[in-house]
């Protein structure tokens, strides 16, 4: 059962990082916790490192549908890098109640944000039509 709960979940977070750039925190971590009842340190660290071969396959395939802005990849990469080497390192310093709470904390908040642009109420004659903007 374990191997089958394993293929489940692995296939879920990778359809969905693929497809909406999400999977591991989102994904993994909620259902490492729940379906293989591992510790929230352990599923955290787990999914980090599933996370590094899912990123790898998508930003291939996003790479090759122009999807993907190098720039941009390359100025946030070296920050977040260090940020997660940080991040990392704390989940020694925080108890596993507190980091619970501070997870499911930040998924209400980005739900919530995220359901409140979604149902925006366009102004009259449709939304404007603004191309994104090239990085610079």
């Amino acid at each position: 059962m374990f191997w089958i709960v394993c293929a489940a979940i692995g296939i879920v977070a990778g359809t969905l990082g693929g497809l909406l750039g999400v999977g591991g925190g989102i994904v993994m971590v909620p259902a490492f916790t729940r379906l293989l009842d591992l510790p929230i340190k352990h599923a955290v660290g787990t999914s980090m490192g599933v996370i590094f071969f899912t990123a790898i396959s998508a930003s291939w395939r996003h790479w090759q549908l122009g999807n993907l802005q190098p720039r941009v990849v390359v100025l946030v990469a070296a920050l977040s890098m260090a940020g997660a080497w940080v991040g990392a390192s704390l989940t020694t310093r925080v108890n596993e109640r507190t980091l619970r709470i501070f997870f499911a904390l930040f998924l209400i908040v980005t739900a919530a944000d995220m359901l409140h642009k979604a149902w925006k109420i366009e102004p009259p004659g449709g939304a404007p039509s603004v191309a994104p903007r090239e990085p610079r």
